[in-house]
Formats: structure tokens, C-alpha cells, sequence
């Protein structure tokens, strides 16, 4: 029997528009009222999360950043913050990019160096909310702990942001694809799949007991620990090989048709 739903966003649970589905309040409601545990993992930070959740989020446990930050309902978060000196190995690799930028990724701040380029600052401003905008140089003064470097790239980061961070910092820190124009960099051991299973252990809940959704590479880790592993259909050909079953893309809807389907609601009643 289901216990545990775990299921990522950007492509998965979000439309095209980056909506969230029309169904999800009614449907949480009824998650709840069986006594299944709702989680979001995502490579969005909390304040992203959140505000996009509104009321509904004061209930949902977040796996943000990639893992870096695990926040329980009216509990402190769990943060895993990066080494100063490994951001700014970071940094200085990044100089040598010619098409990315980094966006350091704080609790409470979001941090990002001056650019001109239209289509990338829409593209940060599209994931991250009220990021502070600052001088290259400025970065390396950011005094506020970093759960995660994000390095947008709009030439594609298997190209060239991947194997440069690669040189640079090896295998210490997790690099991980997380969009067709980003990569995450995280502490050793953080990614969605190991906050997914503390969770599980914490909850005494099972793999076989969990369900999870996912479409990007950041989110194999996190199918891995779920007998109901499930990649969308618009997912990445690495993302459908690691997954049991496939769910409808995004635009179908695919997260809540499925939950409807495997739980016997009838989602016109939503």
C-alpha cells in the first residue's frame, strides 16, 4: 500500500506554464485524510517552493535544492551547506565558461553576477525568486551559507560547464544535469534520492511503500528508492531506462492522473 508520494516539479508536476495542477488542494486533502505522506523534491530552492505552494505548503515536506535543504512541516530545515573555498573554486572555474553563470543558492538568499544577457536572466529569474544581483567579485564575499551552485547555461551544460566543473572539483561533489540549460553542484551524498531516504527511515516507510515522479537526471537518485518509480513521458531517455513505469508528460497532467488511477479516486470529483 502506498505511504509515501515523492514527486519533482519543474516538468513533472508543473504544466507548461509552471502552474501547479487545478486538482492538487482537493487531492491533498484526500492524501491526507488516508494518511499518505506528500513530498516535493526539487532543485528549487525553499522560497520558490513555498510561495508557489501558498497555504498548501504549511503540510508538505520539501526536498529543495537537490536535497541540500529538507524542510518538515513546523520544524528547523535540514541544511547541507558547500565549503567556502570549493565556491570559490567554482567561481574561478566559471571564468573560463562562455555561456554560463552561476547562481549561488542560499537559505535566504539568492545570489547572481551582473550579465547582459536578456535570455539568461529570464531564465534565472524563471526558477528563482528576488535574486540579488550583483558584482562577479561580489560573490566571492557572500557571507550566507550556500546549499548549492546552480550554473545556468544556454548552450546546453553537457557541452561545456559539465566537463570544466568536472576538472575542477572531480568526483568530491555531486555535479548533476538538472535541465536542458542547468547544472546543480552539491556536497558529497546530497541529492534527492538520499533525502528521500531519511525520510523513509524516519517515517518507517518502505521503497515498496513509495511512489515517486521524475523527468530529469537530478531525479534518477530519488526513483531509485521507490518500487513505484515513475519517469513522464517527456522524460530524458537516461530518466525512462531507470524508471518502472511511465506517466503521462506534464502537460497531460500525468502526476495526478496516475495518483487517481493507482488510489481509486475519481479525479472528476477533484
Amino acid at each position: 500500500m502506498i505511504q509515501l508520494i515523492a514527486t519533482d516539479m519543474d516538468g513533472t508536476l508543473l504544466d507548461e506554464e509552471k502552474q501547479l495542477p487545478a486538482q492538487l488542494p482537493a487531492l491533498l486533502e484526500e492524501l491526507y485524510r488516508r494518511d499518505i505522506t506528500f513530498a516535493v523534491a526539487s532543485g528549487r530552492s525553499h522560497m520558490m517552493l513555498t510561495n508557489l505552494f501558498g497555504e498548501l505548503a504549511e503540510e508538505i515536506i520539501f526536498i529543495c535544492d537537490n536535497g541540500a535543504c529538507v524542510m518538515y512541516p513546523h520544524e528547523a530545515p535540514l541544511l547541507h551547506s558547500l565549503p567556502k573555498d570549493v565556491i570559490h573554486r567554482i567561481l574561478d572555474a566559471c571564468c573560463s565558461l562562455s555561456a554560463g553563470v552561476p547562481v549561488l543558492c542560499g537559505f535566504h538568499h539568492i545570489y547572481y553576477p551582473e550579465n547582459d544577457n536578456a535570455a539568461m536572466q529570464h531564465e534565472i529569474q524563471r526558477y528563482y525568486r528576488n535574486p540579488q544581483v550583483v558584482p562577479y567579485d561580489d560573490l566571492y564575499a557572500v557571507d550566507e551559507p550556500i546549499l548549492k551552485v546552480a550554473l545556468c547555461d544556454t548552450n546546453g551544460p553537457t557541452k561545456e560547464a559539465y566537463p570544466v566543473m568536472h576538472e575542477a572539483l572531480g568526483d568530491a561533489y555531486e555535479l548533476l544535469i538538472s535541465g536542458d540549460c542547468w547544472m546543480d553542484i552539491m556536497c558529497k551524498g546530497v541529492t534527492k534520492g538520499a533525502a528521500l531516504q531519511g525520510l523513509q527511515e524516519r517515517m518507517g516507510i518502505t521503497p515498496a511503500e513509495t511512489m515517486a515522479f521524475g523527468d530529469y537526471d537530478n531525479d534518477i537518485s530519488m526513483l531509485q528508492h521507490a518500487e513505484f518509480s515513475y519517469a513522464m513521458e517527456n522524460a530524458s531517455e537516461r530518466v525512462r531506462q531507470q524508471a518502472k513505469h511511465i506517466a503521462p508528460a506534464n502537460t497531460k497532467n500525468g502526476v495526478v492522473r496516475v495518483l487517481c488511477e493507482t488510489l481509486g479516486i475519481h479525479m472528476e470529483s477533484l
